[in-house]
């Protein structure tokens, strides 16, 4: 019951809308308010003949009214096939008046036309008297005037919502930048000193085993690559955040001297998916930061990127010490991140840290959609 009220509650808005619309509610929905609404004018004219004492025939007014009715809304009907959406809504607002009280005026003619002889009346009489045209002189002026006032405050509303929505969503395009500009701040705070230590890494390197030397200035080289690419980017690929992270991982398993060891899994069909960029390194830092590094052993990690439905779960797991109350509280680094997933996706992306047992294992849950739910800046 509740969704028919609102199918036809669709259809009447439709009906009185200034701005034309590929129309959404169903035929009979519209069919239906054709119905009623004329129904209703019926009574109208029922209850004035009954005031002005001359009495009123509900059923003579009735089979009028659904004619008039039912010629209008074929009349709309045919103008919109006519001449499209694009087309009425270019209209001024003198020609909006005159196309939307034109076409009532048209669909009265043709209403009485037909309905006339289905009553009993002579329609040819009608039309030749004087205070016919008179009155068709008289309703349509009333008409465009009314129409012109109420499409003129109409229009003026539907400007002001469309203004107030294009600011909405440049308001919360430039929330989403800061965000990116407030991680993309923090991560440049890390990559010095990280830099620092490969490079060292590589000085104590060269002359006791030149070929990890080698191996690790070629990592570092397309870590640096791919992070100044990202940086300069406004959107990346889940591809090329794996080969960033593949990147870091193979520096770290030089520089921890055998006590990383790590997998990657992707699916090559996801390798194009959309993401923001530099959405998985902060992950996998962590997980090498409070997880790997502090056990004396070591450990292995886990990177992997699979479909789940309409979604794409990546899983980035250590089995390491754990990461760490401060970091399952929501550290600042996942507390950006989050931040970043809300304003990219709202809620069609999340992120969840729970137990590996041992270590951590991080779900982040990303949309399979071609672009993020926010539109992009030119």
């Amino acid at each position: 019951m509740i969704g028919v009220v609102a199918t036809l509650r669709r259809a009447w808005s439709e009906w009185w809308s200034p701005v034309w619309v590929e129309r959404g509610a169903p035929v009979w929905a519209r069919l239906v308010v054709t119905v009623l609404f004329s129904t209703a004018i019926a009574l109208v004219f029922t209850a004035f003949g009954w005031l002005l004492g001359g009495g009123g025939d509900f059923w003579r007014y009735f089979v009028v009214s659904q004619c008039i009715g039912f010629a209008i809304h074929g009349l709309f009907s045919f103008g919109g096939w006519l001449l499209g959406a694009a087309r009425i809504n270019a209209m001024g607002s003198v020609a909006r008046a005159f196309y939307f009280s034109l076409i009532p005026l048209g669909g009265t003619l043709i209403g009485y036309l037909v309905g006339f002889p289905l009553i009993g009346l002579d329609v040819v009489a009608f039309f030749t008297s004087g205070r016919f045209v008179i009155g068709v002189l008289m309703v349509w002026t009333v008409l465009t005037v009314v129409w012109w006032r109420f499409y003129a405050v109409k229009l003026r509303l539907i400007k002001a919502e469309g203004a107030r929505e294009a600011e909405r969503a440049r308001v919360t395009e430039m929330e989403r930048r800061a965000l990116d500009a407030q991680l993309r701040a923090l991560q440049a705070q890390i990559e010095p000193h990280f830099l620092f230590n490969t490079l060292a890494n590589v000085v104590s390197l060269i002359d006791t085993q030149p070929a990890q030397a080698r191996r690790m200035l070629e990592r570092l080289i397309a870590l640096l690559r791919g992070s100044l690419s990202a940086s300069r980017a406004e959107q990346a690929t889940l591809g090329q955040e794996f080969d960033l992270c593949r990147a870091y991982l193979d520096i770290l398993a030089i520089r921890m001297a055998g006590r990383l060891a790590y997998d990657i899994e992707i699916d090559p069909a996801l390798r194009a998916l959309p993401t923001p960029p530099m959405l998985l390194q902060p992950l996998v830092e962590n997980a090498i930061q409070h997880g790997l590094e502090p056990k004396v052993e070591g450990g292995r990690m886990l990177l992997r990127a699979r479909q789940q439905g309409d979604a794409v779960e990546v899983i980035v797991q250590d089995d390491g010490i754990g990461f760490g109350n401060m970091t399952r509280g929501g550290g600042v680094g996942l507390s950006n991140l989050r931040a970043r997933l809300a304003t990219h996706f709202a809620d069609r992306a999340g992120l969840v840290i729970e137990d590996a047992e041992p270590g951590t294992r991080v779900r982040l849950r990303l949309p399979l959609a071609t672009a993020p739910a926010l539109p992009q800046a030119a």
